[in-house]
């Protein structure tokens, strides 16, 4: 079979991730409806892509009370959203990965086994129940075996016994700067034997879901893939011995209390003294610590996340430029455009502008 990327396999106007001898695999073009792939059983819903409302998730997981309570918030604020794009079933020669697609991915095994790839070290045996994520859509293949044939993508059948993987997706839809991602490396797996049983659970349902055609179930699907990955984020806090960036900051209780502030009152004067004060530190320790364990100093920091909010705000035209600059805590509306294009890259109003073009307003 000629190579292809999982890309192409999913924007591709006939549907390219199929198998001719292998009855059970099934696709999704993630921009328009299509019919089941040759020799597949039935078809599966296109998948509806929505932000959720992390605080108000039905699902979410339970982490310590501080850092469930700001993770719940950042999530919302960054609008997660995600969604499922393929339950490829698939035997004897195969192998595939969903890098080059710009979005955290991720592969759950829901029966079988196969060998993940990847630049990091050796490939990694995977069985049912595990789950593998790529928070930067580092390079990956998925393969039946410990040895690659070259790194060609091919998805053609054979004898042999089956694997069938849930394909699916992450992806953060404001902010060019996502410190929640950032903490993340490029490679996650979470075992069946070492992750939370509602994981299995959260994984098994969503297999079950994506080959239902019940009415909604595009909408299931979504809020139990993001509800995945803030399991997937649990997991790595609870594991994970040497955390960087934002988790490294949660994980410590007088940082966690200032990034609890400048998150939820963005607007409010966060001097470094105030800052320093709730941590519970002297200005030199407390900025040597935030910059340690976040990478960069109190001030950058709050700045960034500053245009952040101030970048979503700015997508509803009935807000102007100076209102979304008082709102995150700027006074002088110069200095707010200049901090917003020296983070952006571009000026305020030129969001605006381009928000406002594309809503027809």
């Amino acid at each position: 079979m000629a190579a292809i990327t999982f890309a192409e396999s999913m924007s591709s106007p006939r549907p390219l991730l199929r198998a001719p001898t292998s009855p059970k695999l099934t696709a999704l073009d993630p921009d328009r409806p299509q019919a089941a792939a040759a020799g597949s059983r039935r078809s599966v819903p296109r998948p509806v892509t929505t932000s959720m409302d992390m605080m108000n998730h039905p699902l979410m997981p339970i982490m310590r009370p501080a850092e469930d309570d700001l993770l719940s918030f950042l999530l919302g604020a960054y609008q997660i959203s995600a969604g499922v794009m393929a339950t490829p079933s698939l035997c004897g020669a195969w192998q595939f990965g969903t890098f080059g697609m710009r979005r955290a991915t991720f592969h759950y095994i829901g029966a079988g086994e196969a060998w993940l790839h990847t630049r990091q070290g050796e490939p990694r045996r995977i069985i049912a129940g595990d789950l593998a994520v790529m928070p930067h859509d580092a390079w990956h293949l998925l393969a039946p075996e410990r040895e690659l044939h070259g790194e060609a993508m091919t998805l053609g059948g054979g004898d042999g016994p089956y694997t069938t993987i849930l394909c699916g997706y992450f992806e953060f839809l404001a902010g060019r700067f996502n410190p929640i991602l950032d903490a993340l490396p490029d490679v996650i797996v979470v075992p069946a034997d070492q992750g939370e049983p509602s994981l299995r659970q959260l994984g098994n349902l969503l297999m079950t879901e994506t080959g239902d055609e019940r009415l909604g179930s595009g909408s299931v699907i979504n809020k139990l893939a993001d509800s995945l990955f803030v399991m997937v984020v649990r997991h790595f806090l609870n594991t994970c011995h040497d955390p960087r960036g934002l988790l490294a900051g949660l994980a410590d209780p007088g940082l966690r209390r200032v990034l609890d502030g400048i998150h939820k009152r963005a607007a409010e004067d966060w001097s470094l003294e105030r800052m320093a004060k709730l941590a519970g530190m002297s200005r030199t320790t407390f900025a040597q610590r935030f910059s340690d364990l976040l990478g960069t100093t109190p001030n950058e920091y709050l700045t960034r996340w500053r245009m952040t909010q101030a970048e979503l705000m700015l997508r509803d035209p009935s807000t102007s430029v100076a209102q979304a600059a008082n709102r995150v805590g700027y006074e002088d509306e110069s200095a707010f455009r200049k901090a917003f294009k020296r983070i952006h890259g571009t000026a305020p109003g030129a969001i605006r502008r381009w928000f406002r073009d594309k809503l027809g307003r």
